[in-house]
């Protein structure tokens, strides 16, 4: 074990303090809004911390650190489109405002509201799916990440997920969005001294030349500039830039862990003030742990495997009580981010599909309680379903890319369906249902396709997806508006 008394004594106050938290909040949650959304109480600096928190996991940290690790200081552009993508939502209120003045608790919400419950549907179970094997990848990769920090035997990896997991199934439940919330304080404190600590003491004990030196030598010119055309195989140049700047603004519009953030702000004032200030957190979220990848190259003598670099770098340079605290950190952003996701895939596949089906049947509202029991419920088949799909799911390819293309499942279609059906009065039902059918469809050629044509067609396939779902749109509303106009001449 590499882990000692003191820094197990460290996670364990911290595991405490979070059971702790999920047990006094299970008061204030007596209904769905309380469970999804807080209640709509979230505050400007709760937000900003929570907005943070939420996206920010061991896994994060793991596939920001292998592109360091395999493509030095030019993948340092990839940390960019978010911040102007938060920067630009803050200060114009694009989509965002008119979203919370809608006071939804999830983004398939809108559709039916502006087009129709089939096109909810149809969206709820898009974003389910892609959400899902997104999530799905998480448990296998920090359970590994956990193992070679702790020193816990590799074949234990299905134990360290199903009690990581659980742990966070539970406080989940009982206090939801609350419980999420209130613990994102702690995660902050320990996130913020971790992230710090690794970069300085990193630089120390590895040296800034040597660090410089090694991405020269053994990466060349793709380790230096992102425009090169060999660098991940892939050109990181002007169409990578278009694609993540789409992707990034469809992820803090529709992805329903950040849009749950967004939706649980007290007022639309503050969840565009939350958004405007987050860019810069964001920036060194992605700036941070790529540099950690590249110290790993600067480091090991030998090479080792991309998704390892972290957590071998954290276990050899780390001293003992600082680990623990580290890990403990590291452990605070997994839990966290289990939690959000766990709830926020789970009250789509409740609210936007259960909650339909179930409304189609009975021709009645579902209660609050009602729905409150069937959050919970699902909240627990995610969770067993994402477990059973790290152990059998192998990755192919940079882990960003995959966690980015299954999200693309539903991305370019809900980005092109709700700023059109917000800013184009013509937007139509078949337009909506065209843009998602057709935004998907670069996404799956991408999850099928080998491995080298995975880096050499990411950029090309990412902002494909968004031409092909705008496309959708126009020309599905087109002709269903064409239809209309001949509807009313005939009549």
């Amino acid at each position: 074990m590499y882990l000692n008394f003191i820094d197990f004594g460290i996670v364990a106050v911290y595991i405490a303090l979070v059971f702790l938290s999920g047990i006094l909040m299970k008061k204030y949650v007596s209904g769905i809004g309380d469970f999804l959304v807080a209640d709509r109480t979230m505050g400007f600096n709760l937000g900003l911390l929570s907005m943070m928190c939420t996206e920010i996991g061991m896994i994060t940290y793991v596939y920001y650190a292998e592109l360091g690790y395999k493509a030095g200081f030019a993948s340092l552009i990839i940390a960019v489109p978010p911040m102007l993508v938060f920067f630009f939502l803050g200060k114009t209120g694009f989509v965002i405002k008119p979203l919370l003045e809608m006071k939804i608790m999830t983004i398939p919400e809108f559709f039916s509201r502006r087009f129709s419950k089939g096109v909810r549907l149809y969206v709820g179970i898009l974003m389910a799916i892609g959400g899902i094997l997104n999530f799905g990848v998480f448990p296998g990769v920090e359970a590994k990440f956990i193992n070679t920090v702790s020193g816990i035997p590799e074949e234990y990896v299905l134990v360290t997920m199903v009690v990581l997991l659980t742990l966070v199934l539970i406080y989940t439940l009982l206090g939801g969005m609350v419980s999420i919330i209130l613990t994102n304080y702690i995660q902050y404190v320990l996130l913020s001294f971790g992230m710090v600590f690794i970069t300085i003491y990193g630089v120390y004990v590895i040296g800034w030349e040597k660090i410089v030196n090694s991405v020269t030598t053994d990466l060349g010119e793709n380790g230096i500039n992102p425009f090169f055309p060999s660098a991940f195989k892939s050109d990181l140049g002007v169409g990578f830039l278009i694609w993540q700047i789409l992707e990034w603004t469809a992820i803090l519009i529709a992805w329903q862990a950040v849009a749950m953030r967004l939706f649980s702000s007290k007022d639309s004032k503050t969840g565009m003030k939350i958004y405007k200030w987050s860019g810069l957190m964001f920036l060194f979220r992605g700036i941070l742990p790529i540099f950690w990848g590249i110290m790993a190259l600067a480091y090991f003598t030998e090479p080792v495997d991309g998704l390892d670099a972290l957590p071998l770098l954290i276990k050899a340079i780390i001293p003992t009580g600082i680990l623990g605290i580290i890990f403990a950190g590291l452990l605070a952003a997994s839990m966290s981010t289990y939690a959000s996701y766990l709830l926020s895939w789970s009250s789509v596949v409740s609210q936007d599909i259960v909650g339909i089906i179930i409304k189609s049947i009975t021709k009645k509202e579902i209660s609050s309680k009602n729905q409150l029991m069937i959050s919970r419920i699902t909240v627990t088949a995610v969770m067993i379903f994402i477990i059973w799909w790290s152990l059998f799911h192998k990755l192919e390819g940079y882990l960003y890319f995959y966690l980015q293309m299954t999200g693309m499942l539903f991305l370019p279609g809900t980005l092109i369906s709700i700023a059109l059906g917000i800013y184009w009065k013509k937007a139509q039902n078949a337009g909506a249902y065209l843009a998602f059918t057709f935004g998907a469809i670069p996404p799956i050629f991408y999850l099928i396709i080998s491995e080298e044509l995975k880096n050499e067609w990411a950029s090309v396939i990412g902002w494909g997806g968004f031409l092909l779902a705008l496309i959708g749109m126009v020309v599905g509303s087109i002709i269903q508006n064409f239809i209309k106009s001949l509807k009313k001449e005939v009549v």
